[in-house]
């Protein structure tokens, strides 16, 4: 079993994500920050980082940093990225985990929610697959509520693929997504913005879809 699978696997980490997914939805929480979450980042960071070729030591501090990335959740969205990193570095110590990339994966959790800007790889590999975890599982029942925020619920998947210096994003979305609503709220903006400044590190020309078609807002954005 790899060090990234004995820390998802953890109780310690599950019972977390189980006490922020219920704590979320007692206080009106718009979208989760569980464990269901936090795997598909998982899955997006280290399928980001394969296409891109980094080493498998590097993909795996990525992921156990997606893995932790949201542990500060647990008394709700604000300041949540900071409370994050304190339990991930105080997690690691207590577990006497030794990592090759320890402060890369500490900074990325610090920094996940905005750090647009950052050149550590790790972070910018966390905050677009944090900005892509937009499927309908995401959204809780008072997400659903909130205008622009409910379209998700209509997002099916998103493909990710980079190939030939271009990034190919894909929203396989149902036919109840407004995207004229989708598109004027912020998140949106939040999601575009994290994928333009990934592309502007790699060099990357950034295709965006929704179900196999360019995505305008995107493209002339």
């Amino acid at each position: 079993m790899s060090l990234y699978e004995r820390i998802s696997n953890d109780k310690e980490i599950i019972d977390r994500y189980y006490e922020i997914e219920k704590y979320e939805e007692l206080n009106k929480g718009i979208a989760y920050h569980n464990m269901a979450h936090v795997l598909n980042v998982t899955i997006l960071v280290e399928k980001i980082l394969s296409y891109l070729k980094y080493d498998n030591t590097f993909i795996e501090c990525a992921k156990i940093a997606a893995i932790l990335h949201d542990t500060g959740a647990n008394k709700g969205k604000d300041g949540h990225a900071y409370r994050s990193y304190m339990f991930a570095k105080n997690y690691l110590s207590r577990k006497q985990i030794k990592l090759q990339y320890e402060e890369e994966l500490l900074e990325a959790i610090k920094i996940h929610s905005d750090g647009f800007d950052t050149n550590n790889i790790i972070a910018l590999a966390i905050i677009l697959a944090d900005k892509l975890d937009v499927k309908n599982n995401r959204i809780t029942k008072e997400g659903e509520k909130i205008i622009g925020n409910r379209q998700y619920k209509y997002v099916k998947d998103i493909g990710v693929k980079i190939e030939d210096k271009e990034m190919l994003i894909n929203f396989m979305v149902d036919n109840n997504f407004n995207i004229v609503e989708s598109e004027q709220y912020y998140f949106t903006e939040k999601i575009f913005k994290a994928i333009k400044s990934f592309c502007k590190k790699f060099e990357l020309h950034p295709i965006v879809m929704i179900n196999n078609k360019n995505w305008e807002k995107f493209t002339n954005s």
